[in-house]
């Protein structure tokens, strides 16, 4: 079995929906393609966010009230005759207006909680693509601490080029980097070093051409800063302390770590 069949029912596999004859096809594949492996894993990581209860989100306090105030007015309206004339008790403006700032609420609460469930559906992909890492033979696919040998390794397996710094000089050495999956698209993922620590550093290209400044997010117990800078996205993730994973982020923008407080 190839990569392009092993693509097409990656899903069937994963719902159990193949014969015992593809199943040992498949896996046998997985064995043998880091590609497809990584792609498997990903799709794995992937059914575990969907199952958790990050993606839900609870409804602001007070929302119920408001939509029974909503229901009860429209309600009322219903049940009243309709008078098609104007009339200091008109009907119109008393079912309207709560209606109206129903909408708005919506207007405004609906892309606020998209972003927020994109934000935290990235972290938990990134985190995972960390972890995953950590396991023996996972970590890199070029191991390097050279930045030319690195960047190269890069050309043809990615459509853009990611930027690649070496900052042995400042603590954080270099170790390698490899292809990972982020939502289905391949990213490339560079990996450093802290003294006992590993630092992953997810790069892809931005929708947006401004730079943005840091985000900084803590979860099972890794910190993750996330930024935009020079059309790229940049996740850094590890489970280094804050201020390392701040010093290493100021590095890798151009500029200068802060100084510690005496």
């Amino acid at each position: 079995m190839n990569c392009k069949e092993t693509q097409e029912v990656i899903h069937a596999y994963l719902d159990g929906e193949l014969d015992p004859v593809h199943n040992v096809a498949i896996e046998q594949h997985l064995k043998d393609c880091a590609a497809c492996a990584r792609c498997y894993q990903g799709e794995q990581s992937l059914r575990k966010v969907m199952a958790g209860r990050s993606l839900y989100f609870e409804a602001p306090n007070g929302l119920e009230k408001r939509v029974r105030s909503v229901v009860r007015q429209a309600s009322k309206a219903e049940s009243s005759p309709w008078r098609w004339r104007w009339e200091g008790n008109w009907i119109w403006p008393r079912v309207l207006a709560p209606l109206a700032v129903a909408a708005l609420a919506i207007l405004i609460a609906v892309p606020i909680l998209m972003h927020s469930s994109t934000e935290d559906r990235l972290t938990q992909e990134i985190v995972s693509g960390h972890l995953r890492s950590l396991m023996a033979g996972h970590l890199t696919d070029v191991a390097s601490t050279d930045q030319h040998t690195v960047k190269p390794w890069f050309n043809g397996k990615l459509p853009f080029s990611p930027p690649v710094t070496d900052l042995a000089a400042q603590g954080f050495p270099l170790i390698g980097g490899r292809l990972d999956y982020v939502e289905y698209y391949q990213v490339a993922a560079l990996v450093y070093q802290r003294h006992l620590h590993y630092i992953n550093l997810f790069i892809w290209p931005s929708t947006r051409d401004s730079t943005t400044s840091e985000d900084f997010r803590t979860q099972q117990g890794c910190n993750v800063i996330h930024w935009s800078q020079g059309g790229m996205e940049y996740w850094a993730v590890s489970e280094v302390n804050r201020g390392d994973l701040r010093d290493f982020v100021q590095l890798v923008r151009g500029g200068s770590p802060t100084p510690s407080p005496h």
